[in-house]
């Protein structure tokens, strides 16, 4: 069983990106050794996830376990890919932090399902909509810490919300193309477009949300520090979305609670 590997596997990858943060802010940084030990690290985290799903013969993006795993592997892939154009060393050691954070969640809170796949979730949507998602939380969550960085560094706004926006852009076109994928896949499964289920009411915040994002930006661009503001703000309301709907009273009914 693949999944008995993910510890030692998760471990290696936490070890590997740690030793490159530090050594880049240390600027121990010969031959690029940090950005090396990243995508070492990142590469360990791919292997496991194709052999994991060889494993349990499903797409494994039903549980919450499954989706961090995805989220830890993209954010890594996107601070890595950021790293390369901007040299931004802040953002690298962010980014690879928050993918570390979530393999620390998997580790203290595993949850293997076998290959058993609810009739739902046997759909030819289900995983171009996870991944869709998932690929656009990682942008947005690398457009929302390059905000942080920034802010951390007391840079000038132009320095990270330039970049900030430019993911921004990609994120929310990957966001809509995954609500639009799921509205479809739900047509085809439940005979509606949309229900108001819990998860899809705050899905849709979250794109109005990154919408405002974008409009204060085209209309009022000298508003440096509102759109700085939004930008956090925005990544709050699509962590809600991602991981804290299964918490709340009225989700219990909802057809995206799957479990885990």
């Amino acid at each position: 069983m693949i999944w008995n590997f993910f510890v030692p596997t998760a471990i290696i990858s936490i070890v590997l990106w740690l030793l490159a943060i530090i050594l880049l802010l240390k600027k121990i940084n010969k031959k690029g050794i940090s950005f090396l030990l990243g995508v070492v690290g990142t590469l360990l985290l791919s292997i496991f996830i194709i052999f994991y799903w060889i494993d349990i013969d499903r797409p494994p993006m039903r549980t919450m376990a499954e989706t961090r795993l995805w989220y830890s592997f993209l954010v890594s892939l996107v601070s890595l890919g950021l790293f390369k154009v901007y040299k931004n060393k802040i953002l690298f050691s962010l980014g690879l932090f928050m993918s570390t954070v979530f393999l620390i969640v998997d580790i203290l809170h595993p949850e293997y399902h076998g290959k058993y796949l609810m009739p739902a979730l046997q759909s030819s949507w289900f995983v171009p909509h996870v991944v869709v998602y998932m690929i656009a939380y990682a942008i947005l969550a690398a457009s929302s810490l390059s905000v942080i960085a920034g802010l951390f560094t007391k840079s000038d706004y132009n320095n990270y919300l330039i970049p900030a926006m430019n993911l921004v852009y990609p994120g929310f076109a990957f966001l809509t193309v995954g609500m639009l994928l799921g509205a479809f896949w739900a047509k085809i499964a439940w005979g509606d477009y949309w229900a108001w289920d819990p998860k899809e009411t705050w899905a849709l915040l979250t794109w109005l949300f990154y919408l405002i994002v974008i409009h204060v930006q085209k209309f009022l661009p000298y508003k440096k520090k509102l759109l700085s503001n939004l930008l956090v703000i925005s990544f709050v309301v699509l962590l809600v979305t991602w991981l804290g709907i299964k918490y709340l009273p009225s989700a219990m009914q909802s057809i995206h609670v799957y479990g885990g």
